[in-house]
């Protein structure tokens, strides 16, 4: 059986979604014969290389990119398949008996119902990895969604649909057959957490970590640094640490807070994904604050790591940690509302040192237990093996 895996993102952008293809692409080649396409769409700076790519691609057959147009308006970046590139992935698609690619925008969810009219013997797989709508009341995000749902909605025998929450498949039944959408956990590989992770962490100090893209529409990273230099002018000599992992908008102000507190809070800059465990590893409680999640990867590298998490509340992160005594969660994302989740968190390190071990140790148990990257594969085959 031939499989071909499709990004809609360069894989050179290096970001979650374009890794979790990759690890997908390569955990399913174990049974099948498996293709990898992308676009040459980047998103900002390229964080992969071509060496680190193939590594993660392990011998999948990377056929090349699909090229878009790419044009901006304003503030906002639009694309648009070149008619010649429509035809080559249609050669494409035609040789392959199942197709996975992840919902992007709406012209992709356009192009792959043209091919299904066409390719009548290949089956549609579509991941939704993003949140599917957005708070905003007059949203194109929202639009866009709505539009792929009701065009989806009448190409119902060759699309499946694979959900990363619980909550996520519930929502798109009220719009597809049961049968066909399909829930399926989104796991990590645990060989870089095995081990011994207490002999990395410094017992004389709490270690807070935050890992990811620093911007506040999505992430909340305005919020979490007003909280931050907040905690530190009125919580003075505490035994605290702060470090911060990734590159965006909010670079310039965390920087600022760094020159505050040189001695409290450090930014590394961008880690590469090879060496990022090492950054989760000797941290002991990681923030997260985005505002809109559908399961995040962030998360799951955490707890593998012995962490406790100060947590925001969304989609993925309720369905993930809800009822778990290692996630503290914050009702709304206020600086008032981190700071005492951060106290709190502090206060339990400082005066019951083996009860805060102990959730670092269950942290870590339940991923292992729970959200493996081949517990993730094995659900993939099964439903490979339904639908073809």
């Amino acid at each position: 059986m031939k499989i071909l895996v499709f990004s809609p993102f360069a894989l050179e952008n290096g970001r979650g979604g374009e890794i979790s293809s990759m690890e997908l692409a390569s955990g399913l080649q174990t049974y099948f014969n498996v293709d990898f396409m992308d676009t040459n769409i980047i998103t900002s700076e390229k964080l992969l290389s071509k060496e680190a790519i193939r590594n993660k691609l392990k011998g999948v057959n990377y056929i090349g990119k699909m090229k878009l147009l790419t044009y901006g308006i304003f503030d906002k970046t639009f694309t648009l398949p070149y008619p010649y590139e429509i035809l080559k992935l249609l050669r494409i698609v035609r040789r392959n008996d199942i197709v996975y690619f992840s919902i992007f925008n709406f012209k992709n969810v356009l192009t792959f119902a043209f091919l299904s009219l066409i390719c009548r013997r290949t089956q549609f797989i579509i991941g939704y990895r993003k949140p599917l709508y957005s708070e905003k009341i007059i949203s194109l995000y929202n639009l866009k969604y709505r539009l792929s749902i009701l065009v989806l909605s009448l190409f119902k025998k060759r699309f499946n649909h694979h959900t990363l929450s619980k909550s996520a498949k519930a929502f798109l039944t009220n719009f597809y057959d049961k049968k066909k959408v399909f829930h399926i956990i989104h796991g990590i590989n645990l060989d870089d957490y095995k081990g011994d992770n207490f002999s990395k962490k410094n017992n004389k100090l709490l270690n807070f970590v935050y890992i990811g893209y620093l911007d506040d529409v999505h992430k909340g990273i305005g919020i979490l640094l007003k909280a931050l230099d907040e905690f530190l002018i009125e919580n003075q000599n505490l035994k605290v640490r702060f470090e911060f992992c990734g590159m965006g908008p909010l670079e310039p102000k965390l920087k600022a807070i760094v020159e505050k507190y040189p001695n409290l809070v450090k930014f590394n800059g961008y880690i590469s994904n090879e060496k990022i465990s090492d950054f989760y590893k000797k941290n002991d409680v990681y923030l997260f604050t985005s505002r809109s999640e559908p399961f995040p990867r962030v998360l799951m590298e955490a707890l593998a790591s012995n962490e406790l998490i100060i947590c925001s509340k969304t989609i993925g992160s309720n369905e993930l940690l809800n009822g778990q005594k290692f996630a503290f969660f914050i009702e709304n994302l206020t600086s008032e509302l981190i700071k005492e989740k951060i106290l709190e968190i502090y206060n339990l390190w400082n005066s019951k040192p083996e009860e805060f071990k102990q959730l670092q140790v269950s942290a870590k148990k339940f991923v292992f237990e729970n959200y493996s990257f081949s517990k993730e594969l094995e659900m993939f085959k099964t439903l490979i093996e339904k639908i073809s």
